[in-house]
């Protein structure tokens, strides 16, 4: 009994599934051209980038073919003649290239400014000891500035 129910669920739950798409069906130029003429179309999908074009009859099943170079605008007339819609392919989406990294230039270059105050500094410091060590032993230390 449980077999026969388990079964059952899975035929079902195959059922429900959506058949697989068909994909468009490779023919040459001109045997798509005799359709474009007098088929019964619903639409046609013009992929410019890769020169080909994609026709789908009331049936809905689906021809593609590569159209010569430069037939394009005769395959456009056409349709639009016939009434048929006519969708353009878009182009792939362009990426924005990323700016490019610093590397870190300008942190050599504050380090190397703090570095040469710190030595200005060091240098100052040392120089102003000296000249405080030998100034005589009963002298009054100089004034402040």
């Amino acid at each position: 009994m449980r077999h026969r129910l388990l079964v059952i669920a899975l035929l079902a739950a195959l059922g429900m599934t959506a058949p697989p798409s068909l994909a468009a069906t490779q023919v040459d130029y001109p045997a798509l051209l005799r359709e474009v003429k007098s088929g019964p179309l619903i639409r046609a999908v013009i992929n410019r980038t890769r020169g080909d074009i994609e026709i789908k009859f009331r049936n809905l099943s689906e021809w593609e073919a590569f159209y010569p170079p430069g037939a394009q605008p005769a395959l456009q007339r056409l349709l639009h003649r016939r009434h048929i819609r006519v969708i353009f392919a878009s182009r792939p989406a362009v990426t924005k290239a990323k700016p490019k990294a610093v590397h870190h230039h300008l942190r050599y270059i504050a380090a190397g400014v703090i570095v040469a105050l710190a030595a200005l500094g060091g240098a100052a410091f040392v120089y102003d000891r000296r000249r405080r060590t030998d100034a005589p032993l009963g002298s009054a230390p100089p004034p402040p500035a």
